[in-house]
């Protein structure tokens, strides 16, 4: 498991910093997860990771010791209703036409910045082994899931969120944590280019 937290950081991480585990997060959150309105300035969206990086940061202290999934949950409902209050003017007001999203910041972006920012403190060391692990389509895919199993951007509610999370369950090893499994799959993808995790 070393050689693969230290595979992954050599990557993704390779100066070992707290700000580039941030940045990752983040554009791993919106890379193919729709998120802002047409127009939105540059000022803008900085403001809005100012504060989506402080949320972040505020929570690292939590995961340096063991979690409950229903602290994780809390915490990923949380962000979400967070961002939705403080910057909801910035993200998409209407549902997308083809995948029927919900507009604005949804579980499926607070879950994945969360879940990709403890994923790269816990190859660096700094906290426990994350609750979750980062979920997309591609993870689910490798779980074994057919479309529209797959579908992640649209998920906007702890119920969804936990029916994803229950197929990933079923393709682990009972000894595994969602992370370790994760990671193990993850050096699979190796070979393909970064996606900035």
């Amino acid at each position: 498991m070393n050689r693969l937290k230290e595979d992954f950081l050599n990557r993704y991480n390779p100066k070992r910093t707290l700000e580039k585990a941030l940045s990752s997060a983040i554009s791993a959150s919106v890379q193919h997860n729709s998120l802002y309105k047409k127009g939105v300035t540059p000022k803008e969206k900085e403001r809005v990771h100012c504060k989506w990086t402080a949320f972040l940061k505020q929570k690292l202290k939590d995961y340096e010791n063991e979690q409950t999934i229903e602290k994780y949950e809390n915490d990923i409902q949380e962000l979400r209703d967070l961002m939705n209050k403080t910057f909801s003017a910035s993200f998409l007001s209407k549902p997308h036409p083809k995948f029927k999203t919900d507009p604005g910041f949804r579980i499926s972006h607070a879950q994945k910045s969360l879940s990709v920012f403890l994923k790269h403190l816990w190859c660096m060391g700094s906290v426990v082994t994350p609750p979750q692990c980062p979920v997309d389509a591609r993870i689910l895919a490798i779980a074994g899931r057919k479309y529209p199993d797959t579908k992640w951007g649209y998920v906007n509610s702890i119920e969804e969120h936990r029916e994803k999370i229950s197929f990933l369950e079923a393709a682990k090893e009972e000894s595994q944590s969602l992370a370790e499994w994760e990671l193990e799959l993850f050096k699979i993808e190796q070979a393909a280019p970064p996606d900035r995790r």
